[in-house]
């Protein structure tokens, strides 16, 4: 099966479990979309995913939810505590995420490497060392030492 399948399967099973037409999920969907949908014609978008999860009055984890477990042939529970126990393991289980990519702290692995020589430049020029002695010891060309030399 496939995901967008599942989600087909999953949609309509639950919108047949409310006693609900495809007309009735109509708002910000439109009625053609949700028979798409339903058909495994089109993959929805996480927007238009979470719009219908609140049509249907249910989460949208608990739609997505019902999706992977058609697609992976599990239950919805096992589903969900396999999210959940993979969310423990990454310290995020209990934890509010941010809001916004932005607020994600994304330092770059080439930012975290220049602080560290930036620190190790420092050091030795307060030890007094010439930038031609840092260069040597440090084992770096001479302009990477005269780049950090300088930055507080």
């Amino acid at each position: 099966m496939s995901i967008q399948n599942g989600f087909a399967a999953a949609l309509r099973a639950i919108r047949l479990a409310k006693g609900l037409k495809q007309k009735d999920l109509s708002g910000t969907v439109a009625a053609s979309h949700v028979s798409q949908l339903e058909s495994g014609k089109t993959t929805p978008t996480l927007k238009v995913a979470a719009d219908l999860a609140r049509m249907l009055d249910l989460s949208p984890a608990a739609l997505i939810a019902v999706a992977i477990a058609s697609d992976s042939q599990e239950s919805p529970r096992a589903v969900l505590l396999q999210a959940l126990s993979e969310l423990q393991n990454l310290g995020l289980a209990d934890q509010i995420p941010p809001s916004s990519a932005l607020d994600v702290d994304g330092t770059h692995p080439t930012s975290i490497r220049a602080a560290a020589t930036r620190a190790r430049v420092q050091k030795l020029k307060s030890q007094g060392l010439s930038q031609i002695d840092t260069a040597k010891e440090l084992g770096l060309p001479r302009s990477t030492v005269q780049r950090h030399w300088h930055d507080l």
